[in-house]
C-alpha cells in the first residue's frame, strides 16, 4: 500500500477519534450502552460510539478503496456471513471501532481503535490508536512499525526465567482453561489483563510485560496488533510454533516480545502436556 494511503488512513482514524470518540469519552448516557451478550456469564458491551465509529470508517474506507470489503466487529454481529470474506484473496479492511468497550463505557483509558488492511489472508498495513493516551501505532509489512511518527522496536533483553504476562482464558474450552491456568500459575508471573487487545499487544511491544496468551482469535482483535508487534521485533505464534494468520482458527496462541520468549512460554505448555 502506498505511503500516501497509509497517511490518509492514519488521518481518517484520527478524525474518527477526534470527532466521534473523545467527545463522548466519560460522557455516555445509560441509553448509549447495550449488553449484546448471548451468555448470562459474559458481559459483552457495545455503545452507540462503537456503531457510529464503525459506520463512519466503513464509509470512509470504501471511498478510499472502492473494491475492498470492510469487515467491522459490529457488522459481523449483525451479519456473521461477512467473515467469509476473510477466506477470499480480495483486499479487505478489518475494523474494531472500540476495542476494550467495557473500559470505554466505564471511563477508563484502556481502549483502542484498530484497523488492518488484509490481502490474500495477510495483513499488509495496520493501525492502533489509543485515543485517551494519544498514541498512534502504525506498521506496514516488511517496513517496520512507528509510534506517533517515530520508529519503534521491542527493547532487546533475554527471556527471564519466569516471564510475566497475561492469560486470557475466558473463551477457552473448560479442559484447556484448567490446564492453561495451572501451567501459568506454576511457571509464570501472571498479571491482571487490561481487557483490551490493543493495550495488551502494545504493552508487550514496549516490554512492559513479556507475553500474553490468547485462545479466541477474532480477526479484528488480532490482525492489526499482530502485524505491528511483529514489525517491531515481537511475534505471535500458536502452540505448535506456526505464526498467527488472519485466517487462524481459535487455538492457544502466544503473543511475545521476542521469538525466544515465545519459545520459552510455549515450551512450558508443551512439557506440562507431556507429563
Amino acid at each position: 500500500m502506498a505511503q500516501l494511503n497509509v497517511d490518509a488512513v492514519t488521518a481518517l482514524i484520527m478524525e474518527a477519534s477526534d470527532t466521534l470518540i473523545l467527545p463522548r469519552f466519560r460522557n455516555l448516557r445509560p441509553e448509549d450502552i447495550e449488553d449484546k451478550s448471548t451468555s448470562p456469564d459474559r458481559e459483552d458491551l457495545v455503545t452507540t460510539v462503537d456503531r457510529d465509529v464503525e459506520g463512519w470508517l466503513t464509509r470512509a474506507l470504501t471511498r478510499l478503496e472502492p473494491g475492498a470489503t470492510v469487515i467491522g466487529e459490529e457488522a459481523v454481529h449483525a451479519r456473521p456471513d461477512l467473515l467469509d470474506h476473510v477466506a477470499a484473496d480480495d483486499p479487505i479492511w478489518l475494523v474494531d471501532p472500540i476495542d476494550g468497550t467495557k473500559n470505554f463505557a466505564r471511563g477508563r483509558d484502556g481502549f483502542g481503535l484498530m484497523v488492518a488492511r488484509v490481502v490474500a489472508g495477510r495483513a499488509v498495513s495496520a493501525w492502533i490508536l489509543l485515543p485517551a493516551r494519544h498514541e498512534m501505532f502504525v506498521a506496514e509489512a516488511g517496513a517496520g512499525a512507528w509510534l506517533n511518527g517515530e520508529r519503534i522496536a521491542v527493547p532487546v533483553a533475554p527471556p527471564p526465567d519466569a516471564p510475566t504476562g497475561t492469560l486470557f482464558v475466558r473463551y477457552m474450552p473448560a479442559d484447556l482453561r484448567a490446564f492453561a491456568t495451572a501451567v501459568a500459575t506454576e511457571r509464570f508471573g501472571i498479571v491482571a489483563d487490561s481487557a483490551c487487545a490493543a493495550v495488551e499487544y502494545t504493552e508487550v511491544l514496549r516490554a512492559r510485560q513479556d507475553f500474553a496468551v490468547y485462545y479466541r482469535l477474532l480477526p479484528w482483535d488480532h490482525a492489526a496488533p499482530a502485524l505491528i508487534l511483529s514489525e517491531a521485533g515481537g511475534c505471535v505464534e500458536h502452540q505448535d510454533g506456526r505464526s498467527y494468520s488472519v485466517r487462524s482458527a481459535d487455538q492457544l496462541t502466544v503473543v511475545a516480545r521476542s521469538p525466544a520468549v515465545s519459545a520459552h512460554v510455549r515450551s512450558h505448555f508443551t512439557s506440562a502436556a507431556g507429563r
